[in-house]
């Protein structure tokens, strides 16, 4: 009876240590659910939602920062009202976080109020318009405007050794005006 029950411990010990243990590891979210929780969506159809309030054809630029960008997301802010609408476009890189580029866009008539002293530089642009740099903490931000739309275009500072300001400004000039 003392070496069955012996065998019995020895084999359930055995059992123990070599049953594979299952444990629960918490996977991240993946960056395109965690921005959907956000009201983001893919940038066509952010795109179409916001041409279809605004009632206006808008144009994205042709050019992108010279950085590797992993996702795309877009969508349409409200901002105090529902006449109020801004198209908010995010370029991002889930690897290197610092790789992180923002196109804003609302129309003309409902632009941003530029203060005089966070003005740090003005730009002539290729169609004669004039962009402005202006001063955010964190960020190079370039604003600018065409007859129907105020951009502004935004890029982590962290990246400053790979991305210039004047970027920005070529940016800003492939932009279709038509």
């Amino acid at each position: 009876m003392k070496k069955c029950a012996m065998v019995l411990l020895f084999i359930t010990c055995l059992l123990m240590v070599h049953t594979p243990v299952h444990a629960q590891v918490d996977q991240p979210k993946p960056l395109e659910d965690f921005y959907a929780e956000y009201g983001y969506k893919s940038l066509d159809e952010a795109v179409k939602e916001f041409e279809q309030h605004t009632e206006m054809h808008v144009s994205l630029p042709k050019k992108l920062p010279s950085l590797a960008f992993t996702h795309v997301v877009a969508k349409v802010n409200r901002l105090g009202g529902s006449e109020n609408v801004e198209l908010n476009v995010e370029y991002l890189n889930e690897h290197v976080s610092e790789n992180h580029y923002n196109v804003d866009i609302r129309p003309a008539e409902q632009k941003l109020f530029i203060h005089e002293k966070r003005i740090i530089e003005q730009v002539r642009l290729k169609t004669g318009g004039k962009g402005f740099f202006v001063k955010v903490p964190g960020f190079h931000v370039f604003i600018f405007e065409t007859e129907q739309w105020q951009y502004r275009l935004s890029m982590d500072q962290r990246v400053s050794d790979q991305f210039f300001p004047d970027q920005l400004v070529e940016i800003a000039n492939s932009i279709d005006s038509k």
